[in-house]
């Protein structure tokens, strides 16, 4: 890697870069004005248009570690955000199909796993021990910031404009390329034989990765249905949803001051503390109608998702050797996407079984989530001190 910029510079940099991690926030607030639009659809079909997007990271961010002897980290990271930026000008144009925004959302998803392992995987090459974690935390901050414009700006676009507007904050992309241009170094391929020295996906990691799956399908459930649980209730319009999104984002940024001080207090039981704090969120989401409970429901969920995210990423990237990094966080963001995509399919008949009420999607998700905690408490994913390595 090239060393000649100052590390303040990169930071900033991979900072920038990582704006556009929560990304999916742009559509949250959309869906119930698509689902309105294409009336004969069901909700399920509706939310794909969200969810394609994490199932398209599996098949991507297994593709990007691939690539990486071929095209250097930095150049995968900006052709990611230009592919999103693509993503979200094809709906201004397509937009008459429903299959048409699932197109959109696959373009979106495969340049978003393309920033999230690069951005992740700069950041352990460039910075190590206490460094690298604060820089985890910013990145946590900066995704935050960046879901909140984004989910602010969706939902401003939406009500001002329609739906098919609001996909234009990916516009967003184009001032962060000319950023990571100007301050990532272009750096050098991983060669070959690096990538080629792999002792296998331990049981630990796969662990990990079906404790990541699972979690996905019930965290998924805020994005998914906050739009739709908000207008149904009569308690908004598209604008509204995209307040509650953007201050479930911005909260997040509480998050990433605090990581590195919720690691070093919890360590190893991170994990399931930073999921039982969503599944409260969830829960008071659920079990209310008022729009400040709403809006307290959605800081305790970004709280938990600013932690558990960056959090799994660094304590998956611990695990393994250095070159093993970008496979790790592959592994981990994945199946967590997948997790998300599949979330309706599994959630939606669960809570069908409770009544017609959206407000049980809330309810199952929350209940779900508590167990899930509970359970990543009692076996916890990582040892103290592969969650400590960061630290020291």
């Amino acid at each position: 890697m090239e060393n000649g910029k100052n590390k303040k510079v990169i930071a900033a940099g991979l900072l920038v870069m990582s704006l556009t991690m929560a990304c999916n926030s742009a559509l949250a607030p959309i869906l119930a004005e698509v689902g309105k639009f294409f009336p004969d659809a069901g909700d399920s079909a509706i939310q794909i248009v969200l969810t394609l997007i994490n199932l398209t990271t599996l098949p991507a961010m297994i593709l990007e570690p691939m690539l990486e002897p071929k095209i250097t980290k930095r150049d995968i990271a900006i052709i990611g955000t230009a592919l999103m930026l693509i993503g979200g000008l094809m709906p201004q144009v397509l937009n008459s199909q429903l299959w048409m925004l699932y197109a959109a959302s696959v373009v979106i998803g495969v340049g978003l796993s393309f920033v999230v392992v690069t951005s992740s995987s700069l950041i352990s090459d460039y910075f190590t021990g206490l460094d690298k974690s604060r820089v985890m935390g910013f990145q946590s901050i900066f995704v935050s910031i960046g879901g909140t414009i984004i989910a602010k700006g969706s939902g401003l676009l939406t009500a001002m404009a329609g739906w098919k507007r609001g996909y234009l904050v990916f516009l967003i992309a184009l001032p962060i390329i000319v950023i990571i241009l100007l301050t990532v170094p272009k750096g050098e391929t991983t060669p070959q034989a690096e990538k080629g020295e792999k002792s296998g996906i331990s049981g630990s990691m796969v662990y990990f990765g079906a404790l990541c799956l699972i979690t996905g399908i019930f965290v998924a459930t805020f994005n998914t249905n906050i739009a739709m649980y908000i207008d149904r209730k009569g308690i908004g319009d598209a604008s509204t949803a995209g307040t509650v999104a953007s201050i479930m984002q911005v909260i997040g940024i509480v998050g990433g001051l605090v990581l590195g001080f919720v690691v070093k207090t919890f360590k190893r039981f991170t994990i399931g503390a930073s999921i039982l704090v969503m599944a409260a969120g969830t829960a008071l989401v659920g079990l209310t109608t008022s729009f400040p409970t709403i809006c307290v429901g959605a800081v305790l969920v970004g709280i938990g998702f600013a932690i558990r995210n960056p959090g799994a990423v660094t304590f998956g990237a611990n695990m393994v050797p250095a070159a093993q990094a970008s496979l790790a966080i592959a592994i981990i963001s994945a199946t967590y996407n997948v997790g998300n995509f599949i979330s309706a399919y599994v959630v939606n008949p669960l809570a069908n079984m409770l009544g017609e009420d959206i407000a049980n999607r809330f309810i199952v998700s929350a209940a779900a989530l508590a167990v899930i905690g509970i359970v990543a408490c009692i076996k916890a994913p990582t040892t103290d001190a592969q969650a400590l390595d960061s630290q020291n």
